[in-house]
């Protein structure tokens, strides 16, 4: 045998490196991934403790759909009871109860008609018509959504 084909029996096959670690070297990776494994558990604890302090607003946005424009005041006295003390909340009525409620929202949707007439609402048991009747729910809504809990 003597010619190419000795000369090809001759060769080896390439000899392939072992794979490269995919495990950091230094200290400094293990660093940087216990603080981003911290950051993580951190924004998900704010985002867990953020949803279960909005409970009661879900809970009065799904009521707000099912409720009457006769019952709108009292829906946004019980949503204002679960974030401000009962002191604070529960004596308020008539202009001193739709000043709290424009003062704990950047809007002034209770001040002026057809906002304002909510307590006469309640109390008279009057029909609303229906554009009106979406007008207050539209502002209990954002109500429900954007009062902001002094801390």
């Amino acid at each position: 045998m003597s010619g190419p084909s000795a000369a090809l029996e001759k060769l080896h096959d390439f000899q392939q490196p072992a794979p490269p670690s995919w495990m950091p070297q230094t200290t400094a990776w293990y660093v940087l991934f216990a603080a981003v494994a911290a950051l993580a558990l951190w924004a998900i604890w704010s985002v867990a403790r953020t949803w279960a302090r909005n409970r009661y607003r879900r809970a009065a946005l799904a009521e707000l759909n099912i409720t009457p424009p006769e019952q709108f005041s009292a829906l946004l006295k019980r949503t204002a009871l679960a974030a401000w003390p009962r002191e604070a909340v529960a004596p308020l009525s008539g202009g001193t109860w739709l000043k709290f409620l424009d003062d704990s929202t950047a809007g002034r949707q209770f001040g002026a008609a057809p906002g304002s007439r909510i307590e006469e609402i309640a109390i008279s048991g009057e029909r609303v018509a229906p554009e009106e009747e979406q007008t207050l729910r539209a502002a209990a809504a954002t109500w429900i959504r954007r009062h902001r809990v002094p801390a």
